[in-house]
């Protein structure tokens, strides 16, 4: 007897697979390889934190010491930290991120500068594009049942 799996539009499943990386391929009942991504993308995401610190995170809109910007232009943000558009896309994770790189800021922790800073924020942007190519695979997949 088929377990009968139900359907779901490619644009929820893309919204759950951002909200949760991973579950985008749960809600479209392939259980193994949500798991597999969704733990990926997510350790992939926490050890840039680890080996960088949770300032990797660099929120476009605020500058380093943790003081909302005026007169934010979104394209100059894009340009200054271009990074951040990888990190988002690992969803919540990165805005919790954020918001505690944000308080570390006004609590004047300084970023640090060096090579280790780099790799953790290489990590933290690779788990993202990772997660973005879940997204798009699963939303087809599930597009795919669909049809």
């Amino acid at each position: 007897m088929t377990r009968s799996v139900p359907s779901a539009s490619p644009a929820v499943v893309a919204l759950v697979a951002w909200l949760l990386p991973g579950a985008g391929y749960l809600l479209i009942g392939q259980r193994t390889r949500g798991l597999t991504v969704g733990i990926s993308v997510l350790t992939l995401f926490l050890a840039g934190l680890l080996i960088g610190g949770v300032r990797v995170i660099e929120v476009p809109g605020f500058d380093g010491t943790g003081q909302r910007q005026r007169d934010v232009r979104v394209i100059h943000e894009i340009q200054e930290k271009p990074w951040f558009v990888g990190q988002i896309l690992t969803g919540p994770a990165c805005l919790i991120g954020g918001w505690f790189s944000i308080d570390l800021a006004h609590q004047r922790i300084p970023r640090s500068h060096g090579r280790v800073n780099e790799i953790g924020t290489l990590y933290t942007a690779v788990a993202g594009m990772l997660n973005l190519m879940a997204i798009i695979d699963s939303a087809y997949r599930g597009a795919s049942r669909q049809g």
